[in-house]
């Protein structure tokens, strides 16, 4: 079944204009009597096209019901990458499931967020929770600086390359994991966020890049917490 985003409230019938029409229209080529699935910010819907306009769709709920939340916290912290790697590790975040993204500026990072950038990952969100069939799109917060950090989860672990010994992050229910940038943490940073409490962890010996990080271990804490 086709999924949509729709930001209106469901009930009864409703129209789809813009964007989401012409997608409908244009690259799906729905038509009418198509069922859809229609994922709003509260709420999901099972839908039939009851009519395709040249402008517009009418759609019919058939089935309406709350929106499906995660029983689980999982706060990313990603120091700001290049664009393509961070639109990479945004999809695969709201892939994943993660519940919040929060974009830092890092000594090594990039060193600003523009409004528009953050409304690209918003949008990037969308699409990839419609394509994972998640219900519950993550926040996506404002850049903060990497002082402003905070262990706020039950498990608290910072992905760190050079770290002394290799070993596996403990993961709960209520979890933060920070993954660093390009270039990686210096070791000042890394001093600070053990003092404010988080674990510094190394799961394998093997360097990996930025993008690769954050798929593969934020991929590891998911199927963990899946299965606590």
């Amino acid at each position: 079944m086709k999924r949509i985003f729709y930001e209106g409230r469901i009930n009864g019938t409703f129209t789809l204009e813009g964007d989401v029409f012409h997608y409908l229209k244009n690259v799906v080529r729905a038509k009418e009597g198509d069922a859809l699935g229609v994922l709003t910010p509260g709420q999901y819907a099972e839908c039939t096209i009851a009519e395709m306009g040249k402008r517009s769709a009418t759609v019919r709920a058939d089935m309406v019901r709350d929106a499906k939340r995660h029983d689980y916290k999982l706060k990313v912290y990603q120091c700001l990458l290049k664009r393509e790697y961070m639109d990479f590790a945004v999809e695969k975040y709201s892939e994943l499931g993660a519940t919040e993204i929060v974009p830092v500026v890092s000594c090594r990072s990039l060193n600003e967020l523009k409004d528009k950038t953050r409304d690209r990952f918003t949008d990037i969100a969308v699409k990839a929770v419609l394509q994972s069939e998640n219900e519950q799109l993550p926040l996506i917060a404002d850049s903060i600086g990497i002082d402003d950090i905070t262990p706020d989860g039950t498990e608290n672990a910072v992905f760190y390359e050079r770290a002394e010994t290799v070993g596996m992050p403990a993961v709960s229910k209520d979890m933060c994991i920070v993954i660093g940038p390009e270039g990686g943490f210096t070791d000042d940073e890394v001093a600070m966020l053990a003092a404010k409490g988080f674990k510094i962890v190394k799961p394998i010996e093997q360097i990996l890049k930025a993008e690769t990080a954050s798929v593969v271990f934020t991929g590891y804490v998911r199927m963990m917490q899946d299965n606590l």
